[in-house]
């Protein structure tokens, strides 16, 4: 399946909703790796205030971040795949990095965006990254909304 391309207009359209979507994948991250510490503090058995539990708490507790842990994973999964269903991806959870698929020049590459930015200012070549960022200087080298056809 062909990846859609995307305008810089048709972008910052589609930032409104992003911006929740990409919020809950943030949170949902963050949530992630804290139950995972906590998983693994569990397990190694070093949590201080339930060294005094017995193996059945212990192993109710794992049970129970296990399935909280799952459940977040599930969200973040359902948060990509409407993310994905706009034609475009999630980089990096964390930041909230999002890639939009379009044209430079003529040539396929990445426009890309974070929360905090205001529009859609940046892209970056197919194999790079969001750190690799160059802000757009020049809309009309990028894919126009509605190219004239001759």
């Amino acid at each position: 399946m062909e990846a859609k391309i995307i305008s810089i207009e048709e972008a910052n359209r589609m930032l409104p909703l992003l911006k929740g979507i990409v919020g809950d994948i943030m949170m949902n991250w963050k949530a992630i790796i804290e139950k995972r510490a906590e998983l693994e503090c569990i397990e190694k058995g070093v949590r201080g205030f339930e060294a005094g539990l017995d193996l059945l708490d212990r192993e109710n507790d794992l049970r129970d971040l296990k399935h909280q842990l799952n459940s977040l994973i599930d969200k973040i999964n359902s948060y990509i795949r409407e993310v994905e269903a706009l034609g475009c991806f999630v980089e990096e959870f964390k930041r909230g990095v999002v890639n939009f698929p379009s044209l430079y020049n003529g040539r396929k590459v990445f426009l890309c965006w974070q929360p905090g930015d205001l529009s859609v200012g940046y892209w970056h070549e197919l194999d790079e990254t969001f750190n690799d960022r160059v802000a757009i200087r020049d809309l009309s080298e990028f894919l126009c909304h509605n190219p004239v056809h001759e």
